[in-house]
């Protein structure tokens, strides 16, 4: 081979080295590639590989253009990235809002042609269609709200709002009159604000949404804080502190009411007491006057009934003693009238026995006392008249006794007593 045949391959080999990055390209996962041919026709490669490009002009869009509106900078990078957006509200204070969002390129070749055609890249669908839509949602719906609202009691709804008016369209509006109280002069204005208006069927009245025209769609809204300007945030605090010296002043009127509905309340719960132990004390005294009525009347009773058993006993005694009376008199009749009997039968013979003999031997003993025999004699007395004189004696006293008792110890001549 011929050095001139040799240059001429060469040749050939590096124009299609040199033409190869013109003649085939390649799509990769997460992109869609946009291709002109120089004969005008376009197309879309949305799956990753290789595609046909015969010295046509590409451009490539990512499936996902995120906004990143955040605090700080974005660390892994992002389509859009700035710090905060600028907003104004209904009352003209200002501040910034931050947050994140991700935007779904279309699908569907018709209408990425469409999109490609109307910004030419996807910076250009970031800067002229993405980022403005969103900025004017959040600024749509600060101008719905107040400052002070946005601040403390709708962020919710702020969020939820500015939601859908950049994926759905702006909210249809009008202006309505609203009697509030001016803030720096406490007089009352009259002020015309913007309201959203709503369907027969409840919903908010929108426009066409941009994106969705271009096939774009929402998957990711977040707004994580809101910032507002020095002087919207010190009237904020003056009127939180007055709200809340108001709330203080409601709760300690509230709870001297309440103290003074509780002093009511203990007073008569005091009351009720008082008057509950008076009852209680009543109650017991009639219990204890009742028990003792009853006690006494009981008592009285039992006097009563052992009065009647005394009275009882004493009638049965007096009848008893009468009738002891009648008997022993009976019984004294019967034996004086036995003893007289008895006399009128022999005498009284054996009590004037009976009587004989005490008085004899009483006599005896003392008779046998004496020293009827003297132990000197003087001169010539005979012992024997000492004798005799105390049988006279003797004989006298027994013949006195027998005359006093009425008894003849003499047996009667001729009679025999009875065996």
């Amino acid at each position: 081979m011929g050095k001139g045949r040799l240059i001429g391959l060469g040749a050939i080999i590096l124009v299609v080295l040199i033409s190869m990055p013109m003649m085939f390209g390649i799509n990769y996962a997460g992109e869609r590639t946009v291709v002109q041919y120089p004969s005008g026709t376009v197309y879309v490669k949305f799956s990753p590989g290789f595609y046909t490009q015969w010295f046509g002009t590409v451009w490539e869009y990512p499936d996902i253009i995120t906004y990143d509106f955040d605090k700080e900078k974005s660390k892994a990078g992002a389509s859009i990235d700035q710090i905060g957006i600028a907003v104004r509200y209904q009352d003209g204070g200002t501040g910034k809002v931050f947050g994140k969002t991700r935007y779904n390129l279309p699908n569907d070749e018709p209408t990425m042609i469409k999109l490609h055609k109307s910004f030419r890249s996807h910076e250009g669908v970031a800067d002229k269609l993405i980022k403005p839509v969103s900025e004017e949602g959040m600024n749509l719906t600060a101008g719905l709200m107040t400052s002070e609202e946005a601040y403390a009691e709708k962020r919710a709804i702020y969020s939820q709002w500015s939601e859908q008016q950049v994926s759905m369209g702006k909210f249809r509006t009008k202006l309505e009159r609203v009697v509030e109280t001016d803030k720096e002069t406490g007089k009352m204005v009259t002020k015309n604000v913007p309201v959203i208006e709503y369907g027969k069927d409840g919903r908010p009245m929108q426009f066409t949404s941009d994106l969705k025209e271009y096939g774009i769609t929402v998957s990711g809204f977040q707004l994580t804080d809101w910032d507002f300007e020095p002087k919207t945030l010190e009237q904020i605090a003056r009127k939180r502190e007055a709200t809340m010296a108001i709330i203080t002043a409601k709760a300690d009127a509230e709870r001297a009411k309440q103290d003074t509905i509780t002093a009511e309340e203990q007073g008569k719960a005091n009351v009720k007491k008082a008057k509950y132990e008076k009852e209680v004390e009543k109650e017991r005294a009639v219990v204890e006057a009742r028990q003792k009525k009853e006690v006494a009347v009981i008592q009285a009773e039992q006097l009563v009934d052992v009065a009647k058993q005394k009275r009882f006993e004493a009638e049965q005694a007096k009848l008893a003693a009468v009738e002891y009376k009648q008997e022993q008199i009976l019984r004294g009749e019967g034996d004086g009238a036995k003893k007289r009997l008895i006399l009128e039968a022999d005498g009284a013979l054996a009590q004037k026995l009976e009587a004989y003999k005490a008085v004899m031997g009483r006599f005896a003993e003392e008779f046998a006392k004496q020293k009827w025999v003297p132990e000197v004699q003087m001169g010539g007395a005979s012992a024997g008249n000492g004798g005799n004189a105390a049988a006279n004696l003797i004989d006298l006293l027994t013949a006195k006794t027998l005359k006093d008792l009425g008894l003849d110890m003499s047996v009667p001549v001729g009679k025999a007593p009875k065996k």
